[in-house]
């Protein structure tokens, strides 16, 4: 079994042995740096730590975290040494999650109700569309290499900003899409029907799938975990 996998089993099944507050302060903590990070493999590294620490604390009638300043204390001495975001997990992150669920299965839900109206509908791989994918995978990872990975703890008190940068992006990438469509929409380099165009982005984002939880699965913080 991939050990990222039994690792994360193992995490959920000994999360629910917690006592209830116990669980919540760990669900903050955990979900605070799957947001800062894409150190998947660390943050359940990270999980598992914490159970340890919380069952001890619980057997001795404590909760994992006395005040809000000691889970401040902790995610501000455990994030620096999570993995930085690279460039390689990034692309196989998007590619997996854009080609399966955003093009893939999106497409798969939308397509007959699209057939049924336009019978020989046709997707249009543009030069805007393609700009403007390459525009938006390189703003993201800007953006949270900029802004989501300096939140600090407790994530609700930054809420605003985040929400904020998040329409920020959302919007200008809209516009600069209507400028682009403008300016270059007219330029197509191919026209694919629409099931092949579906079935593609489904065994691409299925191949990016494999590949990243494979990568996870060998991540050697593991090997003392499982």
């Amino acid at each position: 079994m991939n050990k990222y996998f039994a690792l994360r089993k193992a995490n959920r099944m000994r999360t629910k042995m917690l006592t209830e507050k116990s669980q919540e302060q760990l669900k903050e903590v955990i979900a605070y740096l799957r947001s800062v990070t894409f150190d998947i493999c660390g943050v359940e590294v990270v999980q598992s730590d914490l159970i340890d620490i919380a069952m001890r604390a619980n057997e001795e009638g404590c909760e994992l975290f006395q005040f809000i300043t000691d889970a401040e204390t902790f995610v501000n001495e455990v994030k620096p040494s999570m993995k930085p975001l690279r460039w390689p997990d990034f692309l196989i992150f998007e590619i997996s999650v854009l080609c399966f669920w955003g093009y893939g299965v999106a497409s798969l839900v939308m397509t007959p109700s699209i057939l049924a109206v336009v019978p020989d509908f046709k997707i249009d791989v543009t030069l805007a569309s393609l700009l403007q994918l390459c525009i938006c995978v390189l703003g993201f990872y800007y953006l949270y290499r900029s802004a989501m990975e300096k939140v600090g703890f407790p994530p609700r008190k930054h809420q605003v900003k985040a929400v904020a940068f998040t329409v920020l992006y959302i919007l200008v990438l809209y516009e600069i899409g209507k400028l682009l469509r403008l300016a270059l929409g007219s330029i197509v380099f191919i026209r694919i029907p629409v099931w092949p165009y579906t079935i593609a982005n489904l065994l691409i984002g299925a191949a990016f799938l494999w590949l990243r939880f494979d990568r996870y699965g060998k991540d050697a913080r593991l090997e003392e975990r499982v």
